[in-house]
């Protein structure tokens, strides 16, 4: 009988994660990775396989589980367009806060990453997605709620919500500017008027 491995797998992720979202794929080594995650190099290649193997598992855990604060906004107790709002402050302040410049992981991934791997594009772009059908269950609830147009796409507002907090993501890594950024917040919220 096989032993099980003697760590937990979603907290080596989450160090696994840090270090691609920090240092990028490309600059990340197996010896970065068997240090943050605490485990020999054998180790790390008999639970994961290489360092792609680990990298995609890194993305869904991303997906999984930091996605999932927007999904759960979805359920709060006060107006849907309100929580857009505070989604799309949120992407404001944490790309200005002093460990924020690192963007998003799903975003960082897709760009670096994506282009020439398959795998690693099909995982952005489930995570991507995840975040459109979020925004896009805000719209409809705030549509009913008559705060924003029916006449509005639900689907299209979504996909501008989406590409709005990943351009926040973007701009602000260069250009780290508080009323840019509030600026694109504002218009896009009156977009939905």
């Amino acid at each position: 009988m096989a032993r099980p491995p003697a760590f937990e797998r979603q907290a080596v992720l989450e160090q696994a994660m840090q270090v691609f979202w920090t240092k990028g794929y490309a600059a990340t080594s197996v010896a970065d990775l068997t240090a943050a995650m605490n485990l020999s190099k054998s180790s790390l290649y008999g639970a994961f396989g290489d360092k792609h193997a680990v990298f995609l598992e890194a993305v869904e855990f991303y997906r999984d589980h930091v996605t999932a604060r927007v999904r759960s906004a979805i359920n709060l107790p006060k107006p849907a367009r309100q929580v857009i709002r505070s989604i799309l402050g949120r992407a404001v302040d944490r790309i200005l806060e002093p460990d924020g410049r690192r963007g998003c992981f799903l975003n960082n991934s897709a760009v670096e990453v994506g282009p020439h791997d398959p795998a690693a594009a099909e995982r952005c772009r489930s995570g991507l997605l995840l975040m459109e059908d979020s925004f896009e269950r805000l719209v409809r609830r705030a549509q009913s709620e008559g705060d924003i147009a029916v006449e509005h796409d639900s689907r299209k507002l979504a996909r501008l919500l989406n590409g709005t907090v990943n351009g926040i993501m973007v701009i602000g890594k260069a250009n780290p500017d508080y009323q840019t950024l509030k600026d694109i917040v504002d218009a896009v919220m009156k977009a939905m008027d």
